[in-house]
């Protein structure tokens, strides 16, 4: 069929938008030891690997909406707290995607409240670089590609493209000129066409 690539997607589940902590060693993610297994699987059928940990609410809000406030209140959750946490997990898998021999690693998907906090993604890319030394991607919501003002910090710009059918070549327009500002390559992690 001509595909060399594969993305093993799987999911830590933080309790809802406003928690702090995201428990990645517990159910109902899926173990390290599967994890490695799915990437050996795929590395046995000759495949390259984008191995992209993600993170999804226990309540069903939507990654995209996990937020805090720009500036610290006591006694809230706060913006340091989570990156902490989500830190942790991403490294973690960094390391795994080094020692397994992934050729990509995605730190973060559809993510867009967050994609505004530019020094902590700088701090975590830099902290996966530190043990990984594939590349490094980070697949944004649709319509938000030219909002991260960070691509700058990784290797390959991609976003999940689910744009209505007549808006394909407008949107397609839209994000070549960010791939030009910043002079990255570019791809769809996720496509689709909703039926509006």
């Amino acid at each position: 069929m001509g595909i060399h690539w594969t993305a093993l997607s799987f999911a830590a589940v933080q309790a809802h938008a406003q928690s702090t902590t995201i428990p990645f060693r517990d159910e109902p993610t899926v173990t390290e030891e599967e994890v490695r297994h799915a990437i050996a699987e795929a590395k046995r059928h000759g495949l390259h690997v984008c191995l992209k940990p993600v993170v999804n609410c226990a309540n069903s809000t939507w990654r995209a909406h996990i937020n805090f406030f720009d500036h610290d209140v006591p006694c809230e959750p706060k913006w340091s707290e989570w990156f902490a946490s989500y830190t942790e997990y991403i490294v973690h898998y960094a390391r795994v995607a080094e020692e397994t021999g992934c050729e990509m690693l995605c730190i973060g998907c559809e993510m867009a409240q967050t994609d505004r906090r530019e020094q902590e993604w700088r701090e975590l890319i830099a902290a996966v670089r530190r043990v990984y030394s594939g590349i490094v991607t980070y697949n944004c919501d649709k319509y938000q590609e030219d909002r991260v003002g960070w691509w700058d910090a990784i290797d390959v710009i991609s976003s999940s493209g689910y744009y209505p059918v007549g808006e394909w070549n407008n949107q397609l327009d839209r994000i070549e000129g960010v791939v030009r500002r910043f002079g990255k390559p570019f791809f769809f992690m996720e496509a689709g066409c909703p039926l509006l």
